[in-house]
C-alpha cells in the first residue's frame, strides 16, 4: 500500500514545481491521486505539451481552461498513453453538450471524457438527462450539476434505468437513517450500485468500514463517504487495508501539518486503488474512478473560487 503511497509523493512534488503559482495543494493532490491509481508518475514536459494542445484548441473562456481544469488534464495524462488523441476526442464529444443541463455545467470536461469510446454518446446523454431529472424530482435540494456526471456514468453500466432509479432510492432511503442527508450521501447510494452485493450486505459493508476508521480515531466527515464507498465496493473491511488507511493518513498529516484535511480521503482512494486490477471492470477504473475525482474537483472549485479567479486570467 505505501508503495503507491510513494508514488503519489513523488508526483506531488513534481506537481507542485510545475503549478508553484496557479494551484494550491488541495488541486495538487487530486493530480497525483490520479497518477497513483494509474501506477504512472507525473512528468512535467509531457504535461506541459498536453497543457499547450489545450490552449492551441480552444478559446479563450473555454471551460477546459483554467487552473481548476488542470485536475481534468491530468486524468487523461495518467490514463492514456498517448494524450493528444484523448484531449481532441474529448473536445470533440464536448460539442455534444450543448443541451440542456449540460451546457452551463462546469464539469464538462469530465462529462466530455466520460464519453470516450462510448457507443451512440447522443443517446447517452438522453438517458443521463432522464435519470438527472428523476434525480432532481426526488431530492431537488440536494442534486446538483455533479449529479450530471453521476448520471452518465450510471447509464452506461445498466440497461433498466427506471429499476436503476428506484435501488439508488432504495439505497439512499436506508443510508439517511444512519447518516446526514447530503449531497455525498446520494453519491453513495449512486457508487453502491457498482457493488456486486445485495443492498443490506452492500449497505452494512459500507457501514462496517465506518466504524473501523472512527474507531482508530479517523473522522469521517461527508466528504469522505463517496471515498469509502468505493472502498466498501473492492475491499470487505479488513485490518491490512485499515492499517493502511491510518499509516497513510498519518503520514499525510505529517507531510501537510497545516492542511491534512483531505489526508483520509487521499488514503482512502489509494488503498482502494490496490484492488483495481486489471481484470476488474474497466467502468468501475475509468467511469466510477473518474466520478469520484470529478465530485472531489468540484468541491475544491467551490473552496478555491477566489483562487481560480486569480490565475484563469494568465491561461
Amino acid at each position: 500500500m505505501l508503495t503507491r503511497y510513494t508514488l503519489y509523493l513523488d508526483s506531488l512534488e513534481a506537481i507542485k514545481t510545475a503549478t508553484k503559482w496557479a494551484l494550491t495543494d488541495d488541486f495538487r493532490r487530486l493530480m497525483a491521486v490520479n497518477y497513483a491509481i494509474h501506477d504512472t508518475t507525473f512528468d512535467p514536459n509531457r504535461f506541459e505539451q498536453a497543457q499547450a494542445a489545450v490552449k492551441q484548441k480552444t478559446g479563450l473562456f473555454s471551460k477546459f481552461r483554467g487552473s481548476n481544469n488542470l485536475v481534468w488534464l491530468s486524468f487523461l495524462d495518467a490514463k492514456y498513453e498517448d494524450v493528444g488523441p484523448a484531449i481532441d476526442e474529448a473536445l470533440r464529444l464536448d460539442t455534444l453538450l450543448d443541451r440542456k443541463h449540460f451546457r452551463f455545467s462546469a464539469l464538462r470536461p469530465f462529462l466530455a471524457s466520460q464519453l470516450i469510446n462510448v457507443d451512440e454518446p447522443e443517446r447517452r446523454l438522453d438517458e443521463a438527462s432522464a435519470l438527472y431529472q428523476a434525480f432532481k424530482r426526488q431530492h431537488p435540494w440536494l442534486t446538483s450539476e455533479e449529479d450530471l456526471l453521476s448520471a452518465l456514468v450510471l447509464v452506461q453500466a445498466f440497461d433498466d434505468h427506471t429499476e436503476l432509479n428506484e435501488r439508488i432510492e432504495s439505497y439512499y432511503e436506508a443510508l439517511k437513517v444512519h447518516l446526514p442527508r447530503s449531497n455525498e450521501l446520494q453519491l453513495v447510494s449512486h457508487l453502491l450500485m457498482f457493488s456486486k452485493l445485495g443492498r443490506d450486505d452492500a449497505f452494512a459493508r459500507f457501514l462496517d468500514w465506518r466504524t473501523r476508521l472512527e474507531n482508530q480515531q479517523l473522522a469521517v466527515k461527508s466528504e469522505q463517504l463517496p471515498s469509502l464507498a468505493l472502498l466498501s465496493i473492492v475491499s470487505a473491511p479488513n485490518d491490512q487495508d485499515e492499517q493502511a488507511i491510518l499509516d497513510i493518513t498519518n503520514a499525510e498529516k505529517e507531510q501537510q501539518r497545516w492542511f491534512n484535511t483531505h489526508g483520509l480521503n487521499v488514503a482512502i482512494q489509494l488503498v482502494a486503488a490496490e484492488h483495481i486490477t486489471e481484470d476488474a471492470s474497466d467502468l468501475l477504473l475509468n467511469g466510477t474512478f473518474a466520478h469520484l475525482l470529478a465530485m472531489q474537483q468540484a468541491a475544491s472549485a467551490a473552496a478555491s473560487v477566489a483562487i481560480i479567479a486569480s490565475t484563469s486570467s494568465s491561461d
